[in-house]
């Protein structure tokens, strides 16, 4: 068992398990953030990987491996939007909250493509409270870069347009390490 395999299980099983997911949760722990560090991009500016974003927007987020197992959120999602005045922001230091019955799906061991070591499925709470949630899919990559696709289906509104906070969203922001807060 290799890659992206070792990796998941190491991540099921926990790290102090298996003495071969040494290496595998050492690779994980690399993605933790430090008190002043953060990763930080923006949205993918092609049309077809965003829906319900504008092209400004960007996320940080923090990460702690050793709350992956845990039941605990690992870390926090922000997002800015800078040409977004009067509205709160979508998310501000939005916990990445574990969805526990996914521990014992199938779909807790997601693999999609080539150089993604892990892939780990979240909700969000938006700023807003009367917004609904959405899902984080956060993908931790071999090239030490993130990749978080933030979903919500939205509410169904026939010709209408949906309500704010229940429109439909999909976004994929590639983030990667920085020292600070990404400047917002």
């Amino acid at each position: 068992m290799t890659g992206p395999r070792l990796a998941h299980w190491a991540g099921v099983l926990g790290c102090t398990a298996l003495p071969l997911a040494t290496t595998a949760c050492d690779r994980i722990s690399s993605f933790d953030t430090g008190p002043d560090e953060a990763f930080c991009g923006q949205i993918t500016l092609a049309s077809g990987y965003r829906t319900g974003f504008t092209p400004r927007v960007q996320m940080r987020m923090t990460f702690d491996s050793s709350k992956v197992d845990s039941g605990e959120p690992p870390g926090t999602l922000t997002t800015f939007d800078a040409g977004q005045d009067t509205e709160p922001q979508l998310l501000t230091e939005a916990s990445l909250r574990p969805i526990p019955p996914l521990s014992h799906d199938p779909l807790s061991q997601l693999e999609f493509g080539d150089g993604r070591d892990l892939n780990l499925i979240y909700a969000v709470s938006p700023t807003s409270p009367a917004a609904e949630s959405a899902l984080a899919v956060v993908s931790l990559r071999a090239d030490d870069a993130v990749e978080v696709r933030l979903i919500r289906p939205g509410t169904e509104s026939g010709d209408q347009a949906a309500p704010v906070g229940r429109e439909p969203l999909f976004g994929l922001f590639l983030l990667r390490r920085q020292d600070g807060d990404c400047g917002f």
